[in-house]
């Protein structure tokens, strides 16, 4: 599955009436949501995820085969590329925060994430245009670059044993974060508007994520401005086909010309979603 979406920052001051906007947009209130996301690196040099000894047991078995297809497609890309993944578990303001309960993470059904380094969209979506005008001969134009990101991603959703999973293929821990977001579905189309907080209790010390969580009150946004991020986002299952591809993102810029006097969606740097681990130099061999 290909993921593309729009980018646009919106302020603290602003996120009252953004929401206001979306909501008239998509006729449904926010779906919020709260997730503890933990992220793990894998070594630098790329194993894939071959040990699946902790994955619970599925009696169902064509449910087991379609979860066995899921975890080895991804193995194939991390085979040639190790990356940081990340744990992704729903917690909730009033019952999960400063309550003092130990959590162990392994026994709460989680989702697995991992996202690839974006696609150059021209290569995939880009396309010429060309230009009737009379008298003149056939132009082609190039469409100029599109503020839309695109990138694989897979989610494997409602697995235990993660944190386990994570440590049986040499995983390391890294950090966690908890993501905030308001989320807004019209037909294909999400919109969602995302925060990330730091944890106060995570520290480079740690080996795993904090088994208890601190009071909401007590988290900080990553962004010192207090900025929301809002995603336009959708997604293509068939993504080796072209022309589904480029449907999508003509949808995209058709949903960004009716947000346009509200929202600055940006062309971003495919760098700043990149979450690939940089491989050690192969040294030559001396005879």
């Amino acid at each position: 599955m290909h993921e593309l979406f729009l980018t646009a920052a919106v302020r603290e001051v602003d996120f009252d009436t953004a929401c206001a906007v979306l909501q008239g947009l998509s006729w449904m209130q926010a779906r919020h949501n709260v997730y503890r996301v933990s992220f793990y690196a894998g070594q630098p040099q790329p194993k894939g995820l071959t040990v699946l000894k902790s994955l619970p047991k599925i009696s169902n078995p064509q449910a087991r085969a379609a979860l066995q297809a899921t975890w080895n497609e991804l193995s194939k890309p991390l085979t040639r590329t190790s990356y940081v993944l990340q744990l992704a578990h729903e917690v909730f303001t009033d019952t999960d925060f400063s309550n003092g309960n130990v959590v162990d993470l392994n026994n709460v059904p989680g989702t697995l994430r991992w996202l690839d380094f974006p696609d150059l969209l021209r290569d995939n979506v880009r396309k010429k245009m060309e230009t009737n005008t009379p008298g003149i001969q056939r132009a082609r134009v190039e469409i100029p670059d599109l503020p839309i990101t695109q990138r694989k991603r897979i989610d494997i959703p409602d697995q235990r044993n993660l944190l386990t999973i994570m440590s049986d293929n040499d995983h390391v821990y890294k950090t966690e974060m908890i993501q905030e977001t308001y989320t807004y579905v019209r037909e294909t189309i999400e919109f969602s508007l995302n925060r990330y907080y730091y944890l106060p209790s995570s520290s480079l010390e740690q080996s795993a994520p904090s088994p208890t969580l601190p009071p909401w009150s007590d988290l900080r946004p990553l962004d010192p401005s207090r900025k929301w991020t809002l995603h336009v986002k959708l997604n293509v299952i068939e993504d080796t086909q072209p022309e589904k591809m480029r449907k999508a993102a003509e949808e995209l810029m058709n949903v960004k010309g009716e947000l346009d006097q509200l929202f600055d969606f940006k062309v971003l740097d495919r760098r700043i979603f990149d979450t690939r681990i940089v491989a050690p130099p192969t040294l030559p061999i001396r005879v």
